[in-house]
């Protein structure tokens, strides 16, 4: 036996510790374990020792309460009893009754000496109901347990859910065996970090979730979420090519509180009721509050997420039925040579002919295409529309737009496949790729750019400045132009710093090889300066609006600080 502390008074718990005995210090930390009890687990006792008592106990799901038991304990009760699950070192849970109390060590510091009772094997799993990596329960439990806390309709439950920012990256760059271990090292840290009695499990792949009841106030959860972020933004130690390598992978935190006792908003009449999907709803809204804010930080669910949430749901499923009748519209914008002022080619941007709203910017409702999946379709009609632009139009390039979520591994097929189905030679199609969206070591990302550059079509990037572009970037990457963004040149020529960035940038692009087009040129006097810079190419509203095909063939007149039309 792992002796616990000298002078604990174990005498009145002979009788009852026929199964296993434990002594931890008033935060649940245990300091001491039988022989009976590590025989229960089917766990080293020396294993346990130093971790916390709702960790060692259970995987997650029911795990002791700790905080509450010592507060009862040192407000006079002689005793508390309870029961929890147990979850064994082969995976088997077991169910056993616990006898909590007091006692103090010789050197006067209180302890609590935990007794396990008559354990038994707990009821079989559904399958679904528990994880098989972590041992953590699964959403099916997750939901049963968060359905019961809100039956029993009193005092405040939370619900926080966490997702692995780039998780996808380090399964790429890494392998799927390093994966499991940071799936694996969240699931401690999450047990770690939780209070007695909440309840942690894993929803699917890379996103975990943690019940919490007992709440004083919505503070309280708020403060949990916290801690949970920053021990979970901790470096973490895995197995390399080379021997061990620390990785950091952020993790973005929702949270949603509800008071029982307080009425619900929006309740009255016809009213929906509060369930655990909606709750876990509501948490993964702020989740995605989290990831556009950045990422690696936590936001608390508000009734004003509620309304962008059921205003991003009605633009989902409008955008659904427009892409099924055909209302998505493609928009050219002249790109021009400015030594000579010749359009040689146009951007493709999208618009969305909405039936009630009218005509949409891509700023509303791109983001939607992009976090329910719509994105795929929404590239694949503007792909389409530009291969029959270029098809009937026979000069010039067009330059369409896409994002690092979309090179998933089929953008580049796809665009091969339109371009031979056209009759078409790669040369006359760019994809333009925001620099922002770039994510260092997405392996993914860089075989799709390759793939493109190796079929002939240029990789142009996006607002460059706005981003954290590496030179190594430049030099890894197959980019073979670069567009510097409007917000560096509207103050032009008159501000230094935009100035002395934009001659920055096109020195990037000579030095490197690269194309260079300026973006948002709006007068003769930005367009003269950056052509005095050494930029080649520029588009704006002094050249253009994006406009409808039916605009710009026939060419219109041409200002005379405008653009020609190449013959």
């Amino acid at each position: 036996m792992h002796e616990p502390p000298a002078g604990v008074d174990l005498a009145r718990a002979v009788l009852s510790a026929a199964v296993g005995l434990v002594v931890t210090d008033l935060r649940g930390r245990v300091l001491g374990v039988d022989e009976a009890f590590a025989g229960l687990l089917r766990r080293p006792s020396g294993e346990v020792l130093g971790h916390g008592l709702a960790e060692v106990l259970s995987s997650a799901e029911g795990a002791h309460d700790v905080e509450g038991t010592v507060a009862r304990l040192l407000d006079g009760d002689p005793a508390v009893t309870g029961e929890v699950p147990v979850l064994r070192g082969d995976g088997v849970v077991l169910r056993a009754r616990t006898l909590s109390s007091l006692a103090t060590t010789s050197g006067g510091d209180a302890v609590v000496v935990l007794h396990l009772l008559d354990a038994h094997r707990e009821r079989p799993r559904a399958p679904g109901d528990h994880d098989p990596l972590t041992r953590l329960p699964g959403r099916a439990a997750a939901v049963t347990d968060l359905t019961a806390r809100l039956r029993a309709g009193t005092g405040l439950v939370g619900v926080l859910t966490c997702d692995l920012d780039r998780f996808r990256v380090v399964n790429e760059s890494l392998g799927h065996a390093v994966g499991d271990e940071v799936l694996l090292t969240v699931a401690r840290r999450l047990l770690a970090g939780v209070r007695g009695g909440d309840v942690v499990a894993r929803l699917g792949d890379d996103e975990f979730a943690v019940v919490l009841a007992g709440l004083a106030d919505a503070g309280e959860a708020v403060d949990v979420a916290h801690r949970l972020t920053r021990a979970l933004a901790a470096p973490l130690e895995v197995p390399g090519p080379a021997g061990p390598q620390e990785i950091r992978c952020a993790v973005s935190t929702g949270l949603a509180v509800v008071d029982l006792a307080a009425p619900l908003p929006g309740a009255g009449p016809g009213a929906p009721e509060l369930d655990a999907a909606t709750l876990l709803r509501d948490a993964n809204t702020a989740l995605d509050a989290a990831k556009a804010a950045g990422g690696g930080c936590c936001r608390v669910f508000t009734d004003a997420m509620r309304r962008r949430a059921v205003r991003r749901l009605t633009v989902e499923n409008d955008l659904r039925r427009a892409l099924e009748r055909g209302e998505l519209r493609v928009h050219y914008q002249p790109v021009v040579r400015l030594a000579d002022r010749r359009r040689t080619g146009f951007e493709a941007l999208v618009r969305w002919e909405h039936p009630e709203r009218g005509l949409l910017l891509p700023e509303e409702f791109l983001d939607v295409a992009e976090d329910c999946g719509l994105v795929t379709a929404v590239d694949a009609a503007v792909l389409e529309e530009v291969l029959g632009f270029l098809a009937r139009h026979p000069e010039g390039r067009v330059s369409v737009n896409t994002s690092a979520r979309r090179l998933d591994g089929t953008f580049a097929p796809a665009v091969a496949h339109g371009l031979a189905r056209h009759g078409l030679p790669p040369q006359r199609l760019a994809v333009e790729l925001l620099e922002t969206s770039l994510v260092p070591g997405d392996a993914v990302t860089e075989r799709e750019l390759h793939d493109l550059a190796d079929l002939g079509v240029e990789v142009l990037l996006d607002d460059f400045g706005t981003g954290y572009s590496a030179l190594s970037d430049l030099r890894r990457l197959p980019v073979g132009g670069l567009k510097l963004d409007r917000s560096f040149v509207g103050d032009l020529p008159a501000d230094a710093t935009s100035d002395r960035i934009a001659a920055a940038v096109v020195g990037l692009a000579v030095g490197f090889g690269l194309s260079s087009t300026c973006e948002g040129v709006e007068t003769a006097a930005q367009a003269a300066h950056l052509a005095a810079q050494g930029w080649r190419s520029a588009q704006g509203s002094l050249f253009g609006a994006p406009a409808p095909e039916e605009h710009w063939f026939p060419s219109p007149a041409v200002p005379a600080d405008g653009v020609r039309a190449s013959a």
